[in-house]
């Protein structure tokens, strides 16, 4: 092998080799990026604003007394916990779609996590609440933001009777 091909065929090995490690370190930094996505997804469902709105929905729905005053109050708490779900359902779809370019499966099954639990309490209260709700507010209209929430916890939970019960309530 001449002088000039040994150079040639280092030159182009160290170029593919940069090649590489740029795009390894380009894919970690957006791999980063996916999990700060995941994680903030995750405190806006747990921040305090979202605590509130929860804790209203649950003391609405376990109160012996709901009048319209008192559902008409409690009509923020409700679509606020709706579109923050809706939201998160945005966001994972991001991740998602950059799985394959960016490795961001790891950062869904972390938010999946996150948010299961949470998902599987509200798939299941979620039927209830809004029935009380629609006792005194027969024209809801929240059919788009509830299809956010049962698309969400179908693709984190599964077909669950939880998520079957949701999509019952899409058509009601």
């Amino acid at each position: 092998m001449s002088g000039a091909t040994y150079i040639n065929a280092l030159s182009a090995a160290v170029s593919v080799g940069g090649a590489a490690l740029t795009w390894r370190n380009a894919r970690g930094a957006k791999l980063h990026t996916g999990f700060e996505l995941a994680r903030t997804l995750y405190e806006t469902l747990v921040s305090p604003q979202m605590s509130g709105a929860r804790d209203a929905l649950e003391f609405y729905r376990r109160a012996q007394d709901r009048d319209l005053a008192r559902t008409e109050a409690v009509l923020a708490s409700y679509f606020a916990v709706l579109w923050c779900f809706e939201g998160i359902l945005i966001g994972r779809r991001s991740l998602v779609g950059q799985r394959r370019l960016n490795g961001t499966g790891a950062a869904v099954a972390y938010l999946d996590e996150a948010i299961g639990w949470h998902l599987r309490l509200w798939a299941e209260r979620w039927p209830e609440v809004r029935g009380q709700v629609k006792e005194h507010i027969i024209d809801l209209e929240d059919q788009h933001s509830l299809g956010s929430f049962v698309e969400l916890a179908g693709v984190v939970l599964g077909e669950t009777p939880e998520v079957r019960a949701l999509r019952v309530q899409l058509t009601s």
